[in-house]
């Protein structure tokens, strides 16, 4: 069942059959290697998760609503397709798959064989998510949430935040609308993974009729902690994957800045955007909002 579990999880959220396995490539990997193997998906769940969350800075002075619905689509480049593991003495290694790789490899030594899993092969990530956001004062709430999923003997929980507030009202004559803005996102499996991500940003926009120019610089971070279980094989050449053991691995995304460009399109109390974010892993997000 916890397997299934968290090949389910990868499934939900990356729509994808290929993670139907997923448990079973990560009981084959020690724990430093698991960190490695695993840090492109800790980095797109991140890059996902801190994006679409603004496609202007400009903050109704008194109140406003908005629902919204944000597309992502993230691009795995190259260099976060294959790392090169951690090896007893004795063994000579080069790269392999990580997660979004293709071949694993399997390498000699005076142990024996040690038999690394190979990735899904994918070079890009979809996500959606909805969101609502009410402001007030020129300040905004923005709030993210699925309702929680029952996965057997686990739950799988999501909750996220942004809170933003409009700097250009201080500023007299300024030509264009600035903002800064908090994120919070929290994603967990019961015993298995807990991921947690913030984000700060400071962006500006400018509108020209119905079409709104928009970007923004920002600082992230994503730590995903995972609990998994080591199947023991005795003739592997790495003492650490001899024996079971269950095991909790910590580990930090490469998503740290970003930057981002994009533009908005408001017909009425409809708003589409469309904009392109610059990183460790870049992303395009697009959104349909609903504001009053």
């Amino acid at each position: 069942m916890r397997k299934f579990t968290i090949a389910l999880l990868f499934g939900l959220f990356l729509t994808s059959a290929a993670y139907a396995q997923v448990g079973d490539r990560f009981e084959k990997l020690s724990e430093n290697n698991l960190k490695s193997y695993a840090q492109p998906f800790a980095t797109a769940l991140g890059t996902a998760l801190n994006s679409g969350a603004y496609h202007s800075a400009s903050i109704p002075d008194l109140f406003g609503f908005s629902i919204s619905f944000r597309a992502m689509y993230i691009l795995v480049p190259d260099d976060q397709t294959t790392f090169t593991p951690t090896v007893p003495p004795g063994y000579t290694s080069s790269s392999t798959a990580t997660i979004f790789g293709k071949d694993g490899k399997a390498f000699a030594g005076p142990g024996g064989y040690i038999v690394y899993p190979s990735g899904i092969d994918v070079t890009s990530v979809p996500f959606a998510i909805p969101q609502v956001a009410g402001s007030f004062m020129g300040s905004e709430l923005m709030l993210r949430y699925f309702p929680k999923i029952s996965l057997g003997e686990t739950d799988l929980n999501f909750f996220g935040f942004g809170l933003r507030h409009s700097v250009s009202r201080y500023i007299p004559l300024v030509p264009v609308d600035i903002a800064v803005q908090f994120l919070y996102n929290s994603l967990t499996v019961t015993d298995l993974v807990d991921l947690k991500n913030i984000g700060f940003n400071a962006h500006a926009s400018k509108s020209f009729g119905i079409f709104t120019l928009y970007g923004g610089l920002q600082y992230e971070s994503t730590t995903f902690e995972v609990t998994y279980e080591i199947k023991g094989d005795p003739n592997s050449g790495d003492p650490g994957l001899q024996q079971d053991k269950k095991t909790t691995v910590s580990i930090d995304g490469d998503n740290n800045f970003r930057f981002t460009l994009g533009g908005a399109l408001t017909l009425a109390v409809v708003v589409l955007n469309l904009d392109f974010s610059l990183g460790s892993q870049s992303v395009i997000s697009s959104g349909l909002s609903f504001e009053f």
